[in-house]
């Protein structure tokens, strides 16, 4: 009995397995781990060369294309816009001190206290001598400084030049007569292309008149 059970407890023995020790098993894991940690590196290693395999290549040569490169649009500069001038006709000396004046010699039309009706047209015109030095050229103007516009844009150009001591005849035309009953005022000077503005009489200070009366029929 003691023989046989030697023997089977002989035979259980050659299935079990080996032993292994705590620094064995660790070896082991650590051989494991470096193995895989190769195996990937290859893999990345080979995948890399496949995409560097698949990439276009340009080799150096007269038929390559060379490097585009951007060229900048060439804007030209903004136009100076010169500054619009007006060309003054000359009148004469300026510093003159009597190169600006007129004498007022009578109305041609609608004198003082002239009936119209109300919103009636009409066209007032004087009768002027330049008394001064300095000619009248067509760039002077008849200009409203006082008083009823009658409808006017209180500005009226003048017709024709007049020399130093020529006679002309001055109008404001396409007045309109007030629309109420009453007597109504107006005062207008000669206005220069430089500015000037001026009467007649002491120290030029009257202007050419309108003085009408409107009235119903």
């Amino acid at each position: 009995m003691i023989l046989i059970s030697s023997i089977f407890l002989g035979a259980c023995n050659y299935y079990t397995l080996p032993t292994v020790s705590e620094e064995e098993l660790a070896m082991q894991v650590a051989g494991t781990r470096s193995a895989l940690s190769t195996q990937s590196a290859v893999e990345t290693m080979m995948v890399q060369l496949d995409e560097l395999r698949n990439q276009p290549t340009c080799p150096v040569c007269p038929t390559c294309p060379p490097p585009v490169t951007p060229t900048p649009i060439a804007t030209e500069p903004p136009m100076e816009q010169e500054p619009s001038m007006i060309t003054i006709t000359p009148i004469g000396d300026q510093n003159d001190a009597n190169c600006l004046r007129f004498d007022f010699l009578g109305d041609i039309n609608y004198p003082p206290d002239a009936i119209l009706k109300p919103k009636e047209k009409f066209t007032k015109t004087w009768w002027v001598r330049n008394s001064g030095t300095c000619t009248w050229t067509l760039q002077f103007d008849l200009v409203l400084s006082g008083g009823e516009a009658f409808g006017s844009k209180g500005t009226a150009d003048f017709t024709q030049e007049v020399p130093p001591g020529e006679t002309a005849q001055l109008s404001v035309p396409d007045l309109v007569a007030p629309s109420t009953v009453g007597t109504y005022y107006s005062y207008w000077l000669i206005a220069s292309p430089y500015g000037n503005r001026f009467g007649y009489g002491p120290n030029q200070q009257w202007g050419l008149g309108i003085k009408i009366i409107v009235i119903y029929d």
